[in-house]
């Protein structure tokens, strides 16, 4: 049968023999050692009895199976050799302790169909589980960030909103009203080229656009990257009633922008405080710090004020001056602009109205209650944005030395806010008439 397996059924005693000879051969049963299907002449000998003698039969009965009429002898079928499956040891290890997972079915013709079924560990049971649970998970966490930071589809380098503590229902109603007019004008001012109409945006420019102009030509306008995205806002509280919004903006990049929006009543629109923005000085730092030729001996400066530390404070204080930092500066490079020491005698004018200013600042304390130093400002807190008047003048040994003639304000705020903070600060120290006494009399 050409090497192949024939399944036999015994005559004699109904069991399945397999076997690789050929029927003509002959076929020995292993049950009951019975031959069969082999040529007459051979079916004449008799077959053997196990533990006895053929012809005895005083201690049992012998019965000669090959001397009945054996009927014909068919193959059932034939089956491929099975090939053995071969398993590893924590295979079989694992079949052992887990017990057998198999369906077994024995077919008609005897042979046995071996259904297997998949095993997988507890922990690979929960693995569909685990992920699915964690998935979730990361959903909602995902949702709630973005709606505790308010700015769903914002650009991916946006920051959240920087918002000033404390708001009061009415600045809320300020800042939901004014956002959308705000946006569309700084947007606005932002796009357009140098000298094609970015005045009509800002605040006093019939006063401002020559001063605009001439800063522009020597400082690059700080262009953003891609669209701008208000991360933060802060209404002011000016003086006589007057609305000042602050802004926060950040583009694709991350660079930031800060700027202040004075509302305009007379057609209910948000111009730029843009001597804020520039920041604007009536000289250009470099050539005033270094005493470059062209450069005036006075100027009024938007700038970085550091309080240095000295042994004692009860003589003098000293300050260092910068000019503010790029929107794209890196590596602190305002640092090297630092100007010549400047003391002040302890219990000066000058020295008490700065230390009035720097002891709000430390506590964060912003002027009108700004926040733009405080979230801008490189080492905001020992930093402090701060407009004085500077001027270069001889002392009694003929050296040409920096002197602080005027401090203006803390923060970079326009000629607008400056006069509105100076004129309600006149109205404070104005010494109240007494009681029953008559103007007239002043």
């Amino acid at each position: 049968m050409n090497g192949k397996i024939g399944v036999f059924i015994c005559p004699a005693c109904q069991a399945v023999v397999k076997s690789d000879r050929p029927l003509h051969e002959g076929i020995i049963c292993g049950e009951c050692q019975h031959e069969f299907g082999k040529n007459s002449a051979s079916a004449k000998v008799k077959t053997q009895i196990p533990g006895g003698n053929l012809g005895k039969g005083a201690s049992g009965v012998i019965r000669d199976l090959t001397a009945k009429k054996s009927a014909p002898v068919l193959p059932v079928g034939v089956i491929d050799t099975p090939k053995m499956a071969v398993k590893t040891l924590e295979q079989a290890r694992n079949e052992f302790l887990g017990g057998s997972s198999d369906d077994e079915m024995i077919l008609a013709d005897g042979s046995r169909r071996v259904r297997r079924r998949k095993k997988r560990e507890k922990a690979e049971k929960n693995k569909g589980l685990m992920l699915f649970l964690g998935g979730w998970l990361c959903v909602v966490v995902a949702v709630l960030v973005i709606f505790a930071t308010g700015k769903f589809g914002a650009s991916k380098t946006s920051k959240a909103p920087v918002e000033a503590a404390g708001r009061d229902l009415m600045d809320q109603q300020i800042v939901n009203r004014s956002r959308s007019k705000i946006e569309k004008e700084f947007q606005g001012f932002m796009k357009l080229p140098e000298g094609s109409g970015q005045t009509q945006f800002i605040d006093r420019s019939a006063d401002l656009s020559l001063a605009f102009s001439n800063y522009y030509r020597e400082n690059p306008f700080p262009r953003a990257s891609g669209k701008l995205t208000q991360i933060g806002v802060n209404v002011l509280k000016l003086p006589d009633g007057e609305l000042g919004v602050e802004s926060i903006w950040s583009d694709v990049e991350g660079y930031k922008w800060g700027a202040l929006h004075i509302l305009d009543r007379t057609n209910s629109s948000w111009k730029l405080d843009w001597e804020n923005f520039g920041p604007y000085s009536t000289e250009s730092w470099p050539r005033f710090i270094n005493q470059l030729e062209g450069s005036s001996k006075e100027g009024t400066f938007r700038l970085l004020v550091r309080k240095r530390r000295t042994a004692d404070d009860s003589n003098k204080i000293s300050l260092s001056f910068y000019r503010p930092p790029n929107i794209k500066e890196v590596n602190d490079e305002f640092k090297n602009s630092e100007s010549p020491e400047i003391d002040l005698l302890a219990g000066s004018k000058l020295a008490k109205e700065f230390m009035r200013l720097w002891e709000d600042h430390k506590e964060g304390n912003g002027p009108m209650g700004s926040f733009l130093g405080r979230a801008l400002n490189p080492d905001s807190l020992d930093v402090m944005r701060i407009t004085v008047r500077l001027g270069w003048e001889y002392n009694e040994s003929d050296e040409n030395v920096l002197k602080l003639k005027e401090i203006i304000g803390a923060g970079w705020f326009g000629e607008r806010i400056i006069k509105l903070a100076q004129n309600a600060k006149d109205g404070d120290t104005k010494e109240p008439l007494e009681e029953g006494s008559d103007p007239s009399d002043n």
